[in-house]
């Protein structure tokens, strides 16, 4: 018998290195190895997104000192979040640019207000959550803080573990808030809107109903930014504080119930007053009831809950 014994088993060939079996065992290998490479470059793949998608801290401050102790505070408190730090205003409006950022720190101490009207005067940032910190508490310096967009003020001096606690909380409502956007099913969240221009009971009541309700919390300071919140967002419940200038809480339910689209929506009515002439007004009106502010009481958030579930 004439030929060449195979390179792979050695059984005798007529032509060629390898017989056919041996062929079809180098092709398989060959198959099985390009499937361990294409896994291996989705498995890159996936871990290259699950960096993109990490919940990253930007903290803006001029001052050195301040910002190292910041950055470390929120490194050793969040350690599952990436800190980043920085004491120039163009790194920063570049870095905003070029990543994405979950919440930025400003101090407005250290020119924290100059940097927060430079970024919500650019459009693409205009959402961008943003959390302040100053020595001030004088209400006309707080209250054009908040109107310039800011999600959350924390009064100086603020201990290591409160930082912690309010940047945790901020991410977490925020990332409830986007899933919620981003889900095309049910929502699992309600939308509120709370209306009041007092702002020290604003920042009490806000933090009370987000620690307390799942929700997508709206906060207007007058009647016409309430109504214009409700017009593009509209709301599953409203709170107005009853003691509100020139449009008070019972001259805005007015206005949502005189409104086709937004009467149907549920009005409680925040008051600290105890004239029984007023309470009497209110329980009058087409209010859903009314509850005492700024602290809520159990009883209160159990109304607010009821109404809630009304709305499922």
């Amino acid at each position: 018998m004439t030929g060449r014994p195979c390179a792979g088993c050695g059984k005798i060939i007529e032509t060629g290195l390898y017989c056919s079996l041996c062929l079809e065992k180098f092709r398989e290998r060959a198959r099985m190895q390009g499937r361990r490479i294409e896994a291996m470059k989705r498995n890159d793949l996936k871990k290259v997104a699950e960096e993109r998608h990490e919940t990253t801290i930007m903290i803006i401050n001029p001052d050195e000192r301040n910002l190292s102790i910041s950055k470390l505070v929120l490194e050793r408190g969040l350690p599952d979040y990436h800190i980043l730090a920085t004491n120039n205003a163009l790194t920063a409006i570049n870095t905003l640019i070029s990543r994405e950022i979950n919440l930025v720190i400003l101090d407005a101490d250290f020119n924290g207000v100059d940097m927060l009207i430079r970024i919500r005067n650019e459009e693409r940032f205009k959402n961008l959550p943003v959390m302040i910190m100053s020595s001030s508490t004088q209400r006309e310096i707080v209250a054009n803080i908040f109107s310039l967009g800011v999600q959350d003020y924390v009064t100086k001096p603020c201990s290591p573990q409160d930082l912690v606690a309010r940047v945790s909380k901020m991410i977490e409502v925020e990332e409830s808030i986007g899933t919620t956007a981003e889900d095309g099913r049910a929502r699992t969240t309600f939308r509120i809107l709370l209306v009041e221009d007092d702002i020290f009971d604003l920042r009490q009541e806000r933090e009370t109903i987000q620690n307390h309700f799942p929700c997508e919390l709206f906060t207007a300071q007058s009647a016409a930014e309430g109504m214009r919140i409700l017009e593009n967002n509209g709301a599953d419940l409203i709170l107005v504080s009853m003691e509100m200038p020139f449009v008070n809480g019972l001259k805005f339910l007015e206005l949502v119930t005189s409104n086709n689209k937004l009467k149907h929506i549920p009005v409680i009515i925040m008051t600290d007053t105890r004239d029984f002439t007023v309470l009497s007004d209110i329980k009058k009106s087409a209010a859903a009831g009314y509850i005492r502010k700024p602290s809520f009481l159990e009883d209160d958030l159990a109304f607010i809950e009821s109404k809630l579930l009304r709305r499922r």
